[in-house]
């Protein structure tokens, strides 16, 4: 599925496709929460009017500069391998 196919569901199958199939990439707190997924090469950010019960929008995009925001939240830790 690509992106133009995503969106083409309705608000609700999309939701339920991001939570059980879409990657969680991290939570944005401002006038909206935020969440990010990942997707089958595409990522969704959701905004929440209330945290998971009334969204205000959905932006779809296939760029990685999406990311910028939620960056700080990303942890990778090295593990000395012996």
């Amino acid at each position: 599925m690509d992106v133009k196919e995503f969106q083409s569901l309705p608000e609700d199958e999309q939701v339920w496709i991001l939570y059980e199939q879409g990657v969680y990439i991290g939570k944005k707190y401002g006038k909206y929460i935020s969440l990010l997924y990942q997707l089958e090469g595409f990522y969704v950010e959701i905004f929440y009017r209330s945290y998971r019960k009334h969204i205000y929008r959905m932006v779809y995009s296939d760029s990685t500069t999406i990311l910028d925001p939620y960056l700080e939240q990303i942890s990778i830790e090295l593990e000395s391998v012996m």
